[in-house]
């Protein structure tokens, strides 16, 4: 695939559709990675095509320059370049406000967006320095913030209407803005959904986790929690073998994990994956999914998982919370390794609650599909044009 970094203006004239049935969307984000919301932007993207809109997705860096794989990148920037448009300004890991701002408005030059969805709050200060004029959304997508609160009194006079992905995001929005938001609920790629629950558990039970290598996955909890485990099982299930967890997820500390795993022996049962591109098929291969992320904003891997029909054990923290219902689609444990071990061995002592949890996420499932966000966003978007803004909007869209 050719290289879309840097490219005069002419080029990414030629690579960047020029009809538009209806909105010309802009979606920016820091890298194509395998992240929740770099998924979330590439399935938005796709449908965004499917409802005759003109999409482009705008990286600010190329993935290496984050740490990201390369090879995700190259797959992601291809099948979206297949629905529309894709451009990396390739800026360095700074990301540094003036180039960015430099590098949006030769692109502004090339094509004209109706609407730009910023999905990372670096971009914003470069939209409003390249001089762009049209209406501005921002999705926060976690229920931490990674800026000063006093940041979104700049960001209020950039951004038209905020996207909140879960509560917890609305009630900083509430705290910190003055500016309209919409709830807007993350979804899965369509390829996931299983057309039936899941009938029973392997032997050994197979354990999924999907997402990057970082502090907030907090992955020694996964790996103290499998050591754990083993040692509950030889006392009170002598004659089961023990689970194998797989983590699907890259990122600069992910040589250090398989070290961790390696020196204490669990290398015959965890196995870091890696940056993965096959991540529909690890979950038909999985019976469980566990998160064990310290915060989230509202995970689009669990939701994945909840498609796929797979019951979901997960730490009892924000973002979880408001999805995984216990004894109804999967089970919350707090944040030591004791309690998810029990959650586990739960799953495996008690008969009938795999199948039980499975119906029980597929059900939920239901509630998030991409087409409704797609068509949420769609009208978010047609409402924030100049021709259709109202005076005096609410708050809150339903």
């Amino acid at each position: 695939m050719t290289s879309l970094a840097r490219l005069p203006d002419e080029t990414m004239a030629r690579v960047i559709p020029d009809s538009a049935p209806r909105v010309k969307i802009w979606s920016i984000l820091n890298s194509l990675t395998s992240g929740g919301a770099e998924m979330l932007v590439s399935n938005l993207h796709a449908n965004f095509a499917l409802q005759g809109a003109s999409s482009t997705v705008v990286a600010l860096c190329h993935a290496p320059t984050l740490g990201n794989s390369a090879r995700t990148e190259a797959r992601l920037a291809r099948e979206i370049a297949e629905r529309g448009g894709f451009v990396s300004l390739g800026l360095d890991h700074r990301r540094g406000m003036f180039a960015g701002a430099r590098a949006l408005r030769r692109l502004l030059r090339a094509q004209r967006p109706d609407v730009i969805h910023a999905h990372t709050a670096r971009a914003l200060p470069m939209i409003a320095l390249a001089g762009f004029g049209g209406p501005v959304v921002l999705t926060h997508h976690n229920s931490r913030l990674s800026f000063s609160p006093q940041m979104f009194r700049l960001f209020d006079r950039i951004v038209s209407h905020y996207v909140a992905i879960s509560h917890e995001v609305a009630d900083i929005y509430r705290r910190h803005s003055r500016r309209p938001f919409t709830l807007i609920a993350n979804a899965p790629a369509a390829t996931f959904a299983a057309a039936a629950p899941r009938a029973e558990m392997a032997s050994p039970l197979r354990v999924l986790s999907v997402g990057a290598i970082s502090g907030q996955k907090n992955y020694p909890l996964l790996v103290e929690t499998a050591r754990t485990l083993r040692e509950q099982l030889r006392r009170r299930m002598p004659d089961a073998p023990p689970p194998r967890f797989r983590i699907a997820g890259g990122g600069g500390e992910l040589e250090e994990m398989r070290a961790l795993v390696r020196s204490l022996g669990l290398d015959t049962m965890i196995d870091f994956l890696g940056e993965r591109d096959d991540v529909p098929r690890l979950m038909t291969e999985s019976d469980v999914f566990l998160n064990t992320s310290r915060y989230e904003g509202m995970s689009v891997a669990i939701l994945e998982a909840f498609a796929s029909a797979m019951p979901v054990i997960a730490t009892d923290v924000a973002g979880n919370r408001d999805l995984v219902e216990p004894y109804g689609n999967g089970l919350l444990a707090p944040e030591r390794p004791h309690q998810l071990a029990a959650a586990l061995l739960r799953l495996l002592e008690t008969p009938g609650l795999h199948n039980r949890l499975s119906q029980g996420a597929l059900a939920t499932s239901r509630d998030y599909t991409i087409e409704a966000a797609t068509s949420r966003h769609l009208s978010l978007y047609a409402a924030l044009l100049p021709q259709n803004r109202a005076v005096g909007a609410p708050k809150v869209l339903a």
